[in-house]
């Protein structure tokens, strides 16, 4: 006789900055179904939605957090400058964490966890699963360029993505035997990505509003040249990164059993002020998945008139 296996699920989280906000919403979907997670991995910012989930804070909770950040300011006035270490403060980043997660451990989270970075010099995956929360998280989060390196012990570290952007590698070390994936897709769903580009955009605006008409047919041409020659450097590191998570994850879904992909290419990297529309996509791609994780899962879930 043939006994049933329980299912112990797991979920991977993958990076993506801005866009991996994506990932709460689909948390919620399922948290609304019924689907009992048991162990939670992450990669960068799903490294930080990750462990908060794992620490069993409200999906809710998480939103009024996110929504109630100004990060306007956050992100342009107290983080921005230039070092050899990187292009963000990481200082106020720390900061932030240690104000999330406080001296809190693997061991007070209520579902399993791990989080993934790179130790840099021995060229080798890392998966945190016990420690500080905050020194894990601040490890997987440390994006080549934009944070300097996370030290720890004997360790230079940085972000997991360099290797394993979605760990459904590394969530197998915590004995899970049905692996959910949620992963960014970085192809538009509707509107091209808003790109910001350095130059004197502003006085070009400034010279177009007072023009003639063929003035204004001149300085069109010479502002289309601005933005074709001189792209941001956030806009260089995201496009990179873009390429990136999209050449590296596809060997990484083939170990999930359900893979949900919100399409969230036409948000920015630091887009966190659209956090609701990014959040709403994860809600979306997480309902379009329902009749496959019923069918997987071989029961009906609870919640089945679920409105985007």
């Amino acid at each position: 006789m043939r006994l049933f296996r329980r299912k112990r699920i797991g979920i991977a989280l993958s990076g993506g900055a801005a866009r991996a906000l994506c990932h709460i919403g689909v948390l919620e979907i399922l948290d609304e179904l019924g689907v009992e997670i048991s162990a939670v991995s992450g990669t960068s910012m799903g490294a930080i939605i990750g462990a908060f989930y794992a620490l069993g804070i409200n999906i809710k909770e998480m939103e009024e957090y996110i929504y109630s950040t100004n990060w306007k300011e956050y992100l342009l006035f107290s983080n921005i400058t230039m070092n050899r270490f990187g292009v963000i403060n990481s200082r106020k980043a720390d900061r932030a964490l240690d104000a999330l997660f406080g001296d809190k451990t693997f061991d007070d989270c209520k579902r399993d966890f791990c989080c993934v970075a790179v130790d840099i010099e021995k060229r080798e995956k890392v998966v945190f699963n016990s420690g500080k929360l905050k020194d894990a998280v601040r490890a997987s989060i440390s994006i080549p360029g934009i944070f300097s390196t996370m030290s720890i012990g004997d360790r230079i570290l940085v972000d997991g993505g360099v290797i394993e952007p979605l760990p459904t590698e590394a969530i197998k070390t915590l004995g899970v035997n049905f692996i959910i994936a949620s992963s960014v897709n970085l192809d538009k769903e509707d509107k091209p990505l808003d790109v910001s580009f350095t130059g004197d955009e502003d006085n070009l605006a400034q010279e177009e509003r007072s023009s003639s008409k063929i003035g204004g047919a001149l300085l069109k041409s010479r502002k289309e040249k601005v933005v074709k020659k001189k792209p941001s450097l956030f806009y260089i590191l995201d496009a990179s990164l873009h390429i990136i998570h999209r050449e590296m994850t596809e060997k990484y879904l083939k170990s999930a059993d359900i893979v949900i992909e919100p399409r969230v290419g036409d948000f920015g990297f630091f887009d966190f002020v659209r956090s609701k529309e990014i959040i709403e996509r994860g809600r979306k791609a997480a309902i379009e998945k329902i009749p496959e994780i019923e069918k997987k899962l071989g029961r009906k879930l609870f919640s089945q008139l679920v409105k985007v």
